[in-house]
Formats: structure tokens, sequence, C-alpha cells
């Protein structure tokens, strides 16, 4: 059942995301016909198959506590036999998930706040009128209000958006008297007078059919599209999450470094034998004339000892993996929550291992269990930069027949996810469900929120009244190395 949850995990992580993103493109820029119905209701389907798909697991295999989850990749990634640690193995593995986890985590949440905003506030269908309309031979012209009845305002100021019923008179196709039709129209400050045009598109031949106007005419061509926004409405908001996109691009790679490819290991690779000691702070120190005084690394947050010991100006401050070497200790940097790793990794043998980059950054690095995983992770590059300069690269052995098992300390997470989110991404996906009815109605907007909170809510509430967890053990401590 242990790699069926991490199929599961991946396949949520892929479907899940895309099934967002393609149910909120949908909604936000097809029109409307069968392509978009299709489209968003198969996504809504996808979304809902993840939800399924967690709680499946779940009740199959059990919830863990993220620690237990940690421990079960590294049981899954133990080789049947210890290594002996003498050779290196001639392939690494490539590491994408964890920079797709993160990723998808951080697109998701903006992409899940643009549904929900143009679930709500977009118009469900573009209903009879416009619809006939649409599929004949129609005009779209500034005509004079004759009546105007039926106002509500959205608020007490007179320049406070409006919805009215405004009556028009449609020329009339062979002459004679001009045909009045009604519409019901948004004006977003205040209220069209008797005189005052609208952009309004009818039928030259046919004035039976009505008409269909607005306060722009932009307005009038997305009512006969059904289009749920306005074009200018959509396009800002495409923009908007296209740029909550690439921040979700640069969160995933800040927060686990690029993905990685497999890789061949040679004579360029340095090969460091090293003993996971634990967990401590590491502070990174810039480099050149903005590079403070007397930085050093704690073993925890708040133990520093004073201003005078602490980072300097533009320093950079986190948890790593704290390696023993014959270079003394080093840094390194896990895709990963170091503090729930830290008990699972400390004493472990093997070789530190990685290709010689830049000076500046993090350089992909991995370590190499003798008990056949490998775990990949990023070395400060002053720090390669400091263990080259102060050792000569001793010959390394690789062997081509050895094997390792790529260690994922997350990819369990399917297995950990709360009962109170999964509940509330339920609520989510019958909410989405429920807005793209054709139905309109004040209750969209009610409905909108509800979903796009109802996963955040719904974990308070559970963990609030739910029975309190084990306390995890704290993490092995050590000193950081050396500034």
């Amino acid at each position: 059942m242990s790699a069926g949850a991490v199929r599961v995990g991946r396949g949520v992580t892929v479907v899940g995301v895309a099934g967002l993103v393609v149910l909120a493109g949908g909604w936000l820029l097809l029109d409307a016909g069968p392509l978009r119905t299709a489209v968003v209701w198969a996504a809504v389907a996808a979304l809902a198959g993840c939800v399924v798909a967690l709680t499946g697991t779940i009740l199959r295999a059990g919830r863990v506590t993220p620690a237990r989850g940690y421990e079960l990749a590294l049981d899954a990634a133990r080789a049947p036999a210890p290594g002996t640690g003498a050779a290196l193995p001639a392939v690494l593995h490539g590491s994408r998930w964890p920079w797709a986890r993160v990723t998808a985590v951080a697109l998701a949440v903006p992409t899940v706040l643009v549904l929900f905003c143009t679930l709500g506030a977009g118009t469900p269908g573009r209903g009879a009128v416009p619809g006939r309309i649409a599929d004949a031979d129609h005009v779209i012209k500034e005509l004079p209000v004759v009546a105007v009845g039926g106002v509500e305002r959205a608020g007490s100021s007179s320049r406070a958006s409006s919805e009215a019923d405004y009556t028009v008179r449609l020329p009339a196709p062979h002459g004679g008297a001009a045909v009045p039709a009604t519409f019901r129209a948004e004006v977003h400050r205040g209220v069209r007078q008797v005189g005052d045009t609208l952009p309004v598109a009818y039928v030259p031949q046919r004035p039976e059919l009505g008409a269909v106007g607005a306060d722009t005419r932009s307005a009038v061509e997305a009512q006969l599209a059904g289009r749920t926004l306005p074009y200018g409405t959509a396009a800002v908001a495409g923009v908007l999450w296209g740029v909550a996109a690439l921040a979700a691009f640069c969160v995933g790679t800040a927060v686990t470094g690029p993905p990685r490819g497999g890789r061949r290991v040679d004579k360029g690779w340095t090969a460091l034998r090293a003993t996971a000691a634990g967990v401590a702070e590491h502070v990174e120190r810039p480099t050149g004339d903005d590079a403070g005084t007397g930085a050093d690394t704690g073993t925890d947050a708040g133990a520093g000892s004073g201003a005078a010991s602490g980072p300097g100006k533009g320093s950079a401050r986190y948890a790593c993996l704290i390696l023993h070497t014959d270079t003394g200790d080093v840094p390194l940097r896990l895709a990963a929550s170091h503090r729930r790793a830290a008990p699972l990794l400390t004493g472990a043998a093997g070789w530190l291992l990685w290709k010689p980059a830049g000076p500046r950054g993090k350089v992909p690095a991995d370590f190499v269990a003798d008990d056949g995983w490998q775990l990949p992770g990023r070395l400060p590059a002053a720090e390669a930069a400091r263990i080259a300069a102060a050792r000569t690269p001793d010959p390394f052995t690789v062997d081509t027949a050895r094997h390792t098992r790529l260690l994922e300390l997350g990819s369990h997470w399917a297995r950990t996810v709360p009962a109170g989110v999964l509940l509330g991404a339920a609520v989510s996906v019958v909410a989405a469900g429920a807005l793209l009815l054709p139905v309109d109605g004040g209750w969209r907007a009610w409905t909108a929120v509800t979903g796009a909170v109802a996963p955040l809510l719904c974990w308070m509430i559970t963990g609030l009244f739910g029975a309190p967890r084990a306390a995890t053990p704290a993490a092995p401590m050590e000193a950081g190395p050396a500034a």
C-alpha cells in the first residue's frame, strides 16, 4: 500500500492542479456552448475524483502523521542488503516531484481564489434572448433610452452601481412605427436617465426577438458570447492569474531548487564520506562588501548570543541537515521538514557528492547512504568552494552495478491529509458544481465564498474539536559549520 499511496499522491498533484487550471480557464475564457460545458464539467469530475482517491487511500491504508510518513518513505527507499560504501553509483536518480508538489500548492491557492471569484461574479448562462440574438444577423448600436424602471442600487450613493429595466425603440425593418424593447442592464456608476444612450444589440430584420444592452459595448458582446465576465475584466483576471502562476513557479524553485534529471557521476564530481549528525541552523553570509561580520550558526532560533554574533546584513538563515566530514561540518538543505527528517537520518553514513558549479546560490548535491537510498538536497555554494579549497580531491570508484533508491521524504503526503481538509475539499467541489449550473441569484456570491474558504475552515474546526496528537520527539541538534 506504500507504493499505492505514492502513486495516488503524484496523480492528485498532477490531475488536481490541472483540473483547477482547466476549470478556472474554461469558465473565464471560453464562450458559452457545448465546448465550455464539456470542459468545466470534466474538470469538476477530475477534482471530485481526486477527493475520492485521497479518501479511499486513507480509508484503506489509514491516516498517519507527517513524521510517520517520513518513516514510510525511508523504509521504502532502503535497499534489501546494505552496501559497503566503497563505491559510488554511476547514475543518480532525477528529483522532480518535490518541486512539483511545492509548485502545485503555490499555484493551487491563487487558482482557487480566481476560480471562485469568477464563478461567483460571472453570469452562468447568456439566457434565451441573448442566445436568439447572437444566432441571428445582429448589430450593436447606440440607442436612446425612452423609459427606466425597476431600479436597484448597490449602495446609497447616487454614483453607486445599479441594475434597472431600460426600454429603447428598435427601428422597424421596413419603416413604420418603432418597436419598443426592454432589457435589464447593470450600470457601474449611477442610473441612466431617459434620453441617455446605451449600446444595444438587436436584429434589424426581426425586432420582435428583443434586445440586449449594457453600459459598454464590450459588456454587450460578452453577453452575446455567453462569457462569464466582460472581455476587459476577464483580461485583467487572466493577467493577475498569470503573475500568480509565475510566482508559484519561482516559489517552488526557491524552496526545492529546480527539478533535476538523472545524472552520471564522473571524475569531475566532488565526493566526501559523510555521516548525518542532526539538524541545525545555517547562516549564509553575503559575499563582497555587503558581507556582515561575526556571522555564525546557532543550534536553534533565538539561541544566539547577541547582536555582535548575529548574522550580518543580508544574511540568510535556514535549517539544514548537518553532515560530519573530514573537512568539517557541511550543511545540506533538504526539500523537506528538517526537524522531522533528522531523527530518522541521524547516524546514517554514506557519500555526499555534487558537481562543482558557480560561486553563488546553492549547488545541487546528493547524500547516498550505504544502505541504498539517495537523498537530494542543496549545498551552499560558499561551502562547496570552501571544501574545494581545503582539500585535494581524492580518487573514488564508480560502480556501474550499484543502484540506489530515491528517498522522497514527502512522497507519502496522501496518507497525512487531515479529515477536515478532505471534507472542505469535497464542499468546495460541490460548490463549484452548483455555481456552474445556469441559475442566477444572490446565493452565488455566498456559495463562492463558502467554496473558497471551506478547506481552511473545515480544517480549523476539526483541529479545534479533534483529539490532540501525540507530541513528536524533538530532532537532535548539532552545531552548524564554522563560518
